[in-house]
């Protein structure tokens, strides 16, 4: 994971990210350094669903603070700080993510040269384990198929747990646009996974 160097301030009450944010606008690096503390863990999070390389969504991460930074003056207050910074991190995400679209090549070379000799324990707990992770690559598989924005939409709302009316303002989407998009996106999702287990 990411680890941008973040120094703790002094003994003082901790800011809100509003007023982080207004320190920012006149160069407080110190204001900045908590904001990397506070939210670089889920912005690499959401990098990384997106991006599905680490290399990349490291990148991402650190990019999306330095534009925070370089965009402070740019925040008046009209949205909240936390939909504020998301927003500028979901354009970076997908803008780097168009950039590179390699990645694909790259996952699917990785997961070619995966050793297929290895055999799996007998026991129950093994064969759990192994089921879980196949589970799992599947549900990667079909991930991949979805749109960079229905993937952005899908993490923030089953990783994070964050509701409709909280990712709609960071998505700049009305509520009623993100329940079709996310039942559009569950559908192609099923129908993903249906077409993999028939592979």
């Amino acid at each position: 994971e990411v680890d941008i160097d973040v120094q703790q301030s002094n003994d003082e009450v901790p800011a809100d990210d509003e007023q982080l944010l207004k320190r920012c606008q006149h160069g407080d690096e110190q204001a900045l350094a908590e904001l990397i503390r506070r939210y670089q863990k889920r912005l690499y999070r959401l990098a990384l669903r997106v991006c599905g390389e680490a290399a990349l969504a490291e990148e991402a991460t650190v990019e999306s603070f330095y534009k925070i930074w370089v965009k402070a003056r740019q925040w008046r207050g009209e949205s909240r700080p936390e939909a504020w910074m998301y927003r500028i991190a979901v354009r970076t995400v997908l803008d780097l993510r168009r950039s590179r679209r390699r990645w694909r090549k790259r996952l699917r070379q990785a997961k070619a040269t995966a050793d297929p000799t290895t055999q799996p324990d007998v026991s129950d707990e093994l064969i759990d384990a192994e089921r879980q992770q196949q589970l799992s690559a599947k549900l990667e598989r079909a991930l991949e198929a979805l749109k960079p924005e229905d993937r952005v939409l899908i993490h923030m709302y089953y990783d994070e747990g964050r509701g409709l009316k909280e990712i709609a303002p960071i998505l700049e989407a009305t509520t009623d646009a993100l329940k079709m998009r996310l039942s559009r996106a569950r559908r192609r999702l099923r129908d993903r996974l249906e077409d993999i287990d028939d592979d």
